[in-house]
């Protein structure tokens, strides 16, 4: 028997359809079992981070109201109020503090002052955005006793717990912050409650979307029946699968679910089996074997696994960084772009998140806490370096007078113009001028002799001067003034320190407020200083 004999031609045509089966099965086999299940993995990651942005969007947009809330209601004039809720005092407190600017300015749409009983104080709505009045029931504890949760979080003489969540209005449902309302040093019980509330509507949603750089939809609820299986908005929950949108519910203070929040997924589903860069790659197999290969491992394996090492080493270091976007894969591509511009999100997350941590929100300098990080790092170099530094405290002459005469608001801007003009003369980059609270204000120099210390201070008071900002109040001068305490703090001369009696920045501060007090005394408008060295630790300001 003879064997059928094959020209070279038919030979070739059967064994390179023999490669191409085999080459296209392993290629298919590749795709389906390896490739999409990891594409599937990181597009179910990004998933997740968009419906955990959503969660944090709300409570970032939430937060700024508690806080709000909480500075109204811990404070003296509120309390006063539900004392004397009919006394002068207590309508110019409603007319100074909650005029409708106010609402406009902290994003609220809605006050309520309780007294203790749960009796209605005072009580205004208005829209914030659109800028009319709003009528709320929620205070009708008789109809409606499940709002009473509002106010079911007395202060227990320990801590302040402000109560937040979602209740239903007349208005449609609002997101709500109660905090009892005290002296601000807590002296006394507690005499009733603060309530602010903040419409959940388009305009909230759409910030909502700017959070996650994907669209957010909310519809109401009719039925009880439409939020069956639905997780609740904060629920964290691990996806399973890749679907086009994620939908969680928000409850009343009934427990009931009123509205439905839908974000859609920037990979809506999974990647095709038949992608472009894989019809590209079986039609440049057929015409050459060896650039298939080529094609195949520069241009899919290697990047899909760069990929995935990218991500995983990322998540593992906590530390990100932008994807590559060279992608020939279309689906590669899409998850690069989308994974940098959520990288780019949570990055100007982070940073306006910073800014607002170590900057004062009402003056834009530093705060107390930016500055007790600075003063720390100043006494470490005292310490291993030698260098000394100046701390001040300064506080504006009579300015609660200020503010009785010429309102709070006034004395904002006040405030601003102070800090300003303060900033100025602390250029340095070791240098620094914060708010340390109210109206007083605390800045350092490093390393400063005594003549250029005594100059930089009268240039301070010069500036002032100069300045002239109007104080009708003010029982030393016509115009703002300050005060200041001043502790200079030397370097040994032998660099001999002891660890056990070195100073630290609390003890410093104190002494430059009693600096700050002689001053007062000695009439305002003026500094008194201080010095000491590091070892030189009074006995009354020992820790």
């Amino acid at each position: 028997m003879t064997l059928r004999t094959l020209s070279f031609n038919q030979l070739q045509i059967r064994v390179f359809t023999i490669i191409v089966m085999l080459f296209t099965a392993v290629i298919f086999s590749y795709r389906f079992f390896i490739q999409i299940p990891q594409l599937e993995a990181t597009m179910l990651k990004l998933s997740e981070r968009e419906l955990n942005s959503m969660i944090f969007a709300i409570k970032r947009i939430n937060k700024p109201m508690v806080t709000l809330n909480y500075d109204y209601a811990v404070w003296d004039e509120t309390f006063e109020y539900v004392l004397q809720p009919t006394s002068k005092h207590s309508l110019r407190y409603l007319v100074e503090n909650f005029l409708n600017d106010t609402f406009i300015r902290l994003e609220i749409d809605g006050v309520f002052i309780l007294n203790s009983q749960a009796e209605l104080l005072y009580s205004k709505g208005f829209h914030h955005k659109n800028e009319h009045a709003l009528t709320f029931n929620l205070h009708q504890f008789g109809t409606f006793p499940e709002n009473r949760v509002l106010i079911d979080t007395p202060y227990d003489g320990k801590k302040v717990l402000a109560k937040t969540g979602v209740v239903s209005t007349l208005s449609g449902p609002a997101l709500y912050s109660s905090t009892p309302i005290l002296l601000s040093d807590k002296s006394l019980p507690s005499n009733g409650f603060l309530i602010f509330i903040r419409l959940i509507n388009q305009e909230l949603v759409n910030e909502i979307s700017q959070f996650t750089a994907t669209p957010v939809v909310m519809t109401p609820i009719s039925s009880q029946q439409e939020a069956k299986g639905l997780k609740d908005w904060d629920a964290e929950v691990e996806l399973t699968q890749i679907l086009p949108f994620s939908q969680r519910v928000i409850r009343n203070t009934k427990g009931e679910a009123i509205l439905k929040l839908t974000l859609y997924h920037t990979n809506s589903q999974a990647p095709s089996i038949w992608g472009i860069g894989m019809i590209s790659l079986f039609f440049a197999m057929i015409m050459l074997l060896i650039t298939v290969y080529l094609l195949l491992s520069g241009f899919i394996i290697r990047p899909v696994q760069r990929l995935a090492r990218n991500i995983k080493a990322m998540d593992k270091k906590q530390k990100y960084k932008e994807l590559p976007k060279n992608y020939i894969i279309t689906e590669l591509r899409k998850i690069s772009f989308h994974f940098n511009a959520l990288l780019g999100t949570v990055q100007r997350q982070n940073t306006l998140l910073s800014h607002q941590v170590y900057v004062d929100e009402l003056t834009q300098i530093a705060n107390r806490r930016a500055f007790e990080l600075h003063l720390a790092t100043q006494i470490q170099l005292l310490k291993r370096q030698n260098i000394g530094f100046t701390l001040i405290l300064g506080d504006i002459d009579y300015f609660k007078k200020y503010n009785d005469t010429l309102g709070h608001l006034a004395g904002d801007e006040a405030l601003k113009e102070v800090a300003k003009m303060l900033e100025q003369h602390f250029k340095r980059a070791e240098d620094m001028c914060a708010r340390f609270g109210g109206e007083e204000f605390i800045m350092l120099y490093s390393d400063i002799p005594f003549a250029p210390l005594e100059r930089k201070l009268s240039e301070i008071l010069q500036s002032l001067q100069h300045r002239a900002l109007p104080h009708p109040s003010s029982e030393v001068s016509d115009y703002i003034t300050v005060s200041f305490g001043v502790c200079q703090v030397l370097p040994m001369p032998n660099h001999s320190y002891q660890d056990n009696s070195f100073i630290t920045g609390k003890q410093i501060t104190e002494m430059a407020d009693k600096a700050l007090y002689q001053a007062k005394e000695s009439g305002r408008n003026q500094y008194y200083k201080v010095t000491i060295t590091a070892n030189d630790i009074p006995s009354d300001n020992k820790d």
